[in-house]
């Protein structure tokens, strides 16, 4: 199983509503992309200063079915309507474990 994980650090413009359509459209995504197996996401707890405002954690079969949802229309409408405008900086680590 592949595990994408993705850490977002907000601009100091984003709004509560936008972060909050930015979970929304996140929360969307499995039912409109069958390669997803699990996904988890949320904002930041702020138990550390350093720490990104938000986390995403995904789940796929395998690479072929991340790099298919990479180019799935409805995830590139997230990252074009919601991250793009919203995200100062954000990163992304895929690791692969057992089960």
């Amino acid at each position: 199983m592949l595990i994408h994980c993705v850490t977002v650090k907000f601009k100091e413009t984003a709004t509560p509503q936008q972060v909050a359509a930015f979970d929304v459209a996140l929360a969307a995504l499995p039912a409109q992309i069958d390669l997803i197996r699990g996904t988890r996401h949320g904002r930041d707890l702020g138990e550390r200063p350093t720490n990104a405002h938000y986390a995403l954690v995904t789940e796929f079969d395998d690479a072929a079915a991340f790099h298919a949802y990479l180019e799935h229309p409805a995830h590139q409408a997230v990252v074009r309507d919601h991250l793009a405008p919203l995200a100062d900086c954000f990163h992304s680590s895929q690791v692969l474990v057992e089960g």
